[in-house]
């Protein structure tokens, strides 16, 4: 309650604990945290028990400066609910807009209707819709199917096509993402082990990892609650 400020990006901090403690557990001390969720994908570096951090000068949350010290986490619009779209000037692009949770990815059958992430990999057959949330969230497989068909429509390609330029386009946001944290600060990313957690991070983590050269990608039991556990 004195220091309040202490509480900002608790959360991703979790994250990377979290991915800390599961590295630890399969006896790797060198690590990435990749924490993927709805709206956003959290990357944390992870070296030898010791955690990136950002100096007082260096932290800033939504372009206002914190001035405490904090984990080194490096956040990008990339999640399950990033929107697929044509910009202005025609290019496929998807996020950092995000459908959120409401209305959610078209498959959601809450009135969304902009093509998602989750709605790509509806159609790539990646998700199980009758077993979605352990079953207690059923998937409308025809609502993402015709959101993405749509999109498929104004480029000029097939659902498939479309579907696989989703996901190829946000892994490489991501991937570049941990570039920035690796590659940029003079880290050789293909030395580490990739955990990837949270609702979306190991639906993308193998992929992210072989566009890094990264040789392992660990996923938790229990992905979805690795922030929790890191509380």
């Amino acid at each position: 309650t004195e220091k309040p400020v202490l509480t900002l990006l608790s959360g991703p901090a979790a994250g990377v604990l979290g991915g800390a403690w599961t590295g630890k557990l399969s006896q790797r001390k060198r690590l990435i945290t990749f924490d993927v969720g709805g709206t956003s994908a959290d990357i944390g570096v992870v070296t030898n028990g010791q955690f990136s951090e950002a100096t007082a000068r260096d932290t800033w949350v939504a372009g206002y400066p914190v001035l405490i010290p904090m984990i080194d986490i490096h956040t990008i619009g990339a999640g399950g609910g990033s929107i697929a779209h044509i910009d202005a000037g025609g290019a496929f692009r998807v996020g950092p807009q995000s459908a959120a949770s409401q209305p959610g990815p078209a498959a959601y059958g809450r009135g969304g209707i902009q093509p998602t992430v989750t709605d790509a990999h509806i159609v790539l057959g990646h998700l199980d819709t009758h077993n979605f949330l352990g079953g207690a969230m059923a998937l409308d497989e025809a609502a993402a199917g015709q959101a993405i068909h749509d999109l498929a429509h104004q480029l000029g390609l097939s659902d498939i096509e479309a579907a696989e330029g989703i996901v190829t386009i946000l892994n490489n946001n991501m991937a570049n993402a941990i570039r920035s944290r690796t590659v940029q600060k003079g880290i050789d990313p293909r030395d580490y082990t990739l955990v990837a957690f949270g609702g979306a991070g190991p639906l993308h983590g193998a992929q992210v990892a072989q566009m890094l050269g990264i040789p392992e990608c660990i996923i938790p039991a229990y992905p979805g609650i690795t922030s929790a556990v890191g509380l």
